[in-house]
């Protein structure tokens, strides 16, 4: 995902340079995770290796490191890290075809759909592959991030609708509520509600555009299975600048469809100044890390 390495503060910089940088994770990692081994039986193991950039802001990388110390890249990406639980309603673990590493499918009926992200921490809590059965006795929920790559800061959602909505969706409830009871002579009620909420958002659409309607939203962004057109509340953020470039990153709180999660832009890829109770709009790559 070399689209993203500027959210992280590496706006800019070509395949030389992120490989350069690439190299000083691989000599002096902050930390290092090794995948749950066959005993010996290989001449390699799985190693993840991270290099914080700023603050929770990192470079993580996946590859094999023989007995001799030879370390072999298997995979990069850029990482936003927090150990904010998710309120999540089930997750599973699948494998990913198209890229090395694998996914975590999210179901909640919070979201009304199924979500992927990526795993951060694959081989913490696998053999590479699937779950070892520690984590799976220790498993403790997932966390939720993302990184943008453009990104506009846009206006709340008007309230002033709303109100009228909510009277009408009340109305619909009862009326479902006497269906359920067996009053037939409600259809038609039901129907003329319909049409008149129908109504209601269409004349919105045309006074107030489409983000005068859409709260928020996560939306498949292209065949990329975990990257998703979001648009989501900023409840708080924070600026991090990167030391060595002076390069500033957004970290911004952000609340979409009941998920509560950070998403870390460069401020050059940002368009608008972020405010609490304004909301982001943007194309974001979802990440998780298993928590045990």
């Amino acid at each position: 995902m070399n689209d993203f390495y500027c959210a992280v503060g590496l706006s800019g910089y070509s395949e030389n340079d992120l490989e350069d940088i690439f190299r000083q994770v691989e000599s002096q990692p902050d930390t290092e995770i090794d995948a749950i081994d066959d005993e010996g039986k290989s001449p390699e193991k799985k190693i993840e290796i991270t290099r914080y950039i700023k603050d929770n802001l990192a470079i993580r990388e996946r590859g094999f490191i023989y007995k001799d110390g030879t370390f072999v890249r298997q995979n990069v990406f850029p990482i936003v890290d927090t150990d904010r639980k998710a309120a999540i309603d089930n997750v599973d673990l699948i494998e990913l075809k198209n890229r090395r590493g694998s996914l975590v499918k999210v179901e909640s009926w919070k979201l009304g759909c199924i979500l992927f992200s990526y795993v951060q921490n694959l081989y913490e809590v696998t053999d590479g592959v699937n779950l070892t059965e520690e984590a799976r006795m220790l498993f403790n929920g997932i966390t939720l991030t993302g990184l943008s790559n453009s990104g506009v800061v846009i206006l709340p959602k008007g309230d002033d609708k709303d109100k009228e909505l909510e009277k009408i969706e009340g109305k619909r409830q009862r009326i479902r509520n006497e269906l359920s009871a067996g009053k037939e002579e409600a259809y038609e009620e039901l129907t003329l509600t319909e049409m008149e909420i129908y109504s209601k958002i269409e004349n919105r659409v045309k006074n107030k555009g489409v983000y005068g309607v859409v709260q928020d939203t996560f939306m498949p962004k292209s065949v990329e299975e975990d990257v998703y057109f979001v648009i989501g509340t900023i409840e708080d953020f924070r600026k991090t600048s990167i030391d060595f470039n002076g390069q500033l990153v957004y970290q911004l709180d952000l609340n979409c469809c009941g998920f509560d999660f950070v998403v870390a832009i460069n401020s050059r890829d940002l368009f608008g100044e972020p405010k609490v109770g304004r909301r982001f709009k943007g194309k974001v790559w979802m990440q998780s890390k298993i928590l045990m």
